[in-house]
């Protein structure tokens, strides 16, 4: 047998071999959901004949659309004074965010309290149990930013253009705090933003169409600015550097959630544009009491969860690349994800 002939043998053998083993985890793929659960395989309704799972170059990913709790404060003291969840369809690349007036009346120990307490009084699986219950719908995650995580994120991000309407100028002693941003289009940077952010009211109690003192006025700025940046890095450029991103950013968070379930939830992020943003305040008006407090409209609220925060199961058929999840526990996920990169 001539070397060309045997060489020809060879190639043939491998390439039926590795067709094989390709067919193998291609099924395998395809009955298996994102978490590990095995499908039947001969469940018809799930996973079709075989034959046309074995044609279909695509993977088939079972995920769900997820409620995630986001909070930022004063990580220090624990203070929320800004709340939203925020629903993320993976499928679509549907985001709705709910923004909560942090005056918002709950219950809380037997007495009225406002809904910014709950992370302090409770930590944030506390705080996702609580809103839970009051907005009836499934909030599974939390991720408290504190002021030095978000000015460090919007750095890293390459900081914002952002066209302020007006004028802002606020001062607090007390606080060390100084906020004058001239209006018109500029650049912010981490510490400029969270000016911005945190701005409500005006030092000399002058009001105007954009800002009177009030919480939502104050949601309403926070909301175009949030909508702003998505539309500013939700691009190929900052995607890619997801993993950067989360090495430098992670530790600085107080979070329930996995750096791998991160990466999962990430995986269509290149689908986000503005357009797929729906943002909303929870349904209610303001009162004054013993003290200033926002009362729900239940009813207007009920509708807005059902249309919008109710999670469910979707599947993803395209090819998109996941991080598996291992078998240790999530702090040595996160150590390792963290530790990535690292010379």
């Amino acid at each position: 047998m001539n070397f060309r002939k045997f060489y020809f043998i060879v190639c043939s053998v491998l390439s039926v071999f590795m067709f094989t083993l390709g067919v193998l985890m291609l099924v395998y793929i395809n009955v298996t959901d994102v978490y590990g659960n095995q499908e039947n395989l001969n469940n018809s309704e799930k996973s079709g004949s075989l034959i046309g799972d074995l044609l279909d170059p695509f993977k088939v990913t079972r995920m769900k659309s997820v409620n995630v709790f986001i909070c930022g404060g004063d990580q220090a003291a624990n203070l929320t004074d800004t709340m939203m969840v925020i629903n993320y369809n993976p499928k679509t690349a549907q985001i709705n965010v709910l923004s909560i007036p942090r005056d918002t009346q709950i219950r809380l120990n037997n007495r009225n309290a406002k809904i910014n307490e709950l992370y302090q009084n409770g930590g944030g699986e506390f705080a996702v149990q609580r809103l839970s219950e009051i907005l009836q719908t499934d909030i599974e995650y939390y991720v408290h930013v504190g002021l030095p995580a978000f000015r460090e994120i919007i750095d890293i991000l390459g900081g914002v253009v952002y066209d302020v309407p007006v004028d802002m100028y606020y001062r607090d002693p007390l606080q060390n705090l100084t906020i004058n941003i001239q209006a018109g289009k500029q650049h912010f940077d981490g510490k400029k933003a969270e000016e911005f952010m945190r701005f409500r009211q005006y030092s000399d109690g002058r009001a105007n169409e954009y800002y009177d003192g009030s919480d939502l006025k104050r949601i309403k700025a926070q909301q175009n600015f949030v909508k702003e940046l998505i539309k500013q890095k939700a691009n190929l450029y900052y995607i890619t550097r997801i993993n950067e991103i989360l090495d430098v950013v992670f530790n600085r968070l107080e979070t329930n959630l996995s750096v791998s379930e991160v990466l999962k939830l990430s995986m269509n992020l290149d689908k986000i544009n503005a357009e797929n943003i729906n943002f909303f305040t929870l349904p209610g008006r303001p009162v004054q009491q013993e003290l200033s407090y926002y009362i729900i409209d239940k009813i207007e609220t009920m509708k807005l969860i059902d249309d919008y925060f109710v999670v469910e199961t979707v599947e993803i058929k395209e090819p998109v690349e996941s991080v598996e999840p291992t078998e240790d526990s999530e702090d040595s996920d996160r150590e390792l994800s963290l530790n990535k990169g690292v010379n």
